[in-house]
């Protein structure tokens, strides 16, 4: 008898197809590329991801005037000696708007007649023991005009020897163009400039020496501009002249001549600090960085009176920007923000009226 055999029927569910089609799907999602490409254009996060995140704006905002001036330059001299009256020619190769220091040296005490045009800044006496008026100097300025006279003739009422030079210079303020002055006598081999103090940065120091019987050298540290005497002897006097430029502001040094023959008699010893042309205002604006590290750079605006006047556009990394060309006594009020393409922050405000 042969052993029976059972088979198995095979079961065919119609779930089966289904579910083979939703595993597929499944094995095609997980194989998209990412999308993340498609979000940073979007978003312009460099996260690629994202966030309750927004551009942050710069913070203390400051605006400090700076007061710009021209370099005073030397131009040229001229130089003479004469009694009564001194003509002394105008230095060559001046222009309108230059300046003309004049120093006239004389014996005694007399008052100097300038020709129009001329302003006084000092005059300095220097005494005998017994109280007579030894020397003599005096210090006037003019700006170059238009058809400048070839001349000026100084004039003293009194029949003493008179000798004396012009400098010129260019940059100098034709307002007010004399800073600070000072002036010191004295009787010895060496003659000391005084001290001076200047209240503006780059002023053209010029030191004059007038001295009984002797041409002492132009103060230590000048350049000598000149060196000269009334007449040949002892019974003449002489005086020189020498600048240097002061680039800060505030107590000059004091500067010594030594006398070149070991002669004690009588000096004065001047000083002025020429001041420089003041240039248009400008103002520095500086700032803390915006927290935002992604940003592209930083826009801003100068206003006056609700009217934007200028704008700027910078790097990032920058944090410090100048703005020239402002006029004293106008209110302009700056506004600074951080950008990245169409994205920008609030805005930070500052003012600042200049008082050059």
């Amino acid at each position: 008898m042969r052993p029976s055999t059972s088979r198995f029927p095979v079961l065919r569910s119609p779930a089966l197809p289904a579910l083979v089609a939703a595993l597929a799907v499944v094995a095609a999602v997980l194989v998209l590329p990412t999308t993340s490409a498609a979000f940073r254009a979007t978003t312009t996060n460099p996260a690629n991801s994202l966030a309750a995140d927004r551009l942050q704006p710069p913070s203390g905002l400051t605006a400090t005037q700076s007061c710009p001036t021209s370099t005073i330059v030397h131009v040229s001299v001229s130089t003479a000696a004469g009694a009564s009256s001194l003509q002394l020619p105008t230095p060559p190769g001046v222009s309108p708007g230059d300046v003309l220091v004049a120093q006239i040296g004389h014996k005694g005490s007399a008052t100097i007649t300038p020709p129009a045009g001329w302003t006084s800044i000092r005059r300095d006496i220097a005494y005998r023991s017994d109280n007579f008026p030894q020397v003599t100097s005096a210090l006037f300025w003019r700006v170059v005009v238009t058809g400048e006279p070839s001349s000026a003739t100084f004039s003293l009422g009194s029949a003493v020897e008179m000798v004396g030079g012009i400098a010129a210079y260019r940059g100098v303020s034709t307002v007010d163009a004399v800073n600070a002055s000072g002036g010191r006598t004295g009787t010895g081999t060496t003659a000391t400039t005084p001290s001076v103090t200047t209240t503006v940065a780059n002023t053209m120091l010029v030191d004059f020496t007038t001295k009984w019987q002797e041409d002492l050298p132009a103060p230590a540290g000048t350049q000598q501009r000149w060196k000269l005497m009334s007449g040949t002897g002892t019974a003449h006097l002489g005086v020189s002249a020498g600048d240097v430029t002061a680039t800060g502001t505030g107590a000059t040094a004091t500067r010594s001549s030594a006398s070149q023959t070991n002669s004690s008699t009588e000096w004065a010893a001047q000083t002025i600090a020429l001041r420089p042309t003041a240039q248009q205002p400008a103002a520095t604006l500086s700032w803390t960085a915006s927290p935002s590290s992604w940003a592209t750079g930083y826009k801003g605006e100068r206003i006056v009176g609700g009217t934007v006047q200028a704008t700027h556009t910078v790097p990032i990394g920058t944090t410090t920007v100048t703005d020239t060309g402002l006029v004293n006594g106008t209110t302009y009020t700056y506004r600074v923000w951080a950008y990245r393409g169409a994205w920008v922050s609030t805005a930070v405000t500052t003012t600042l009226t200049p008082s050059c």
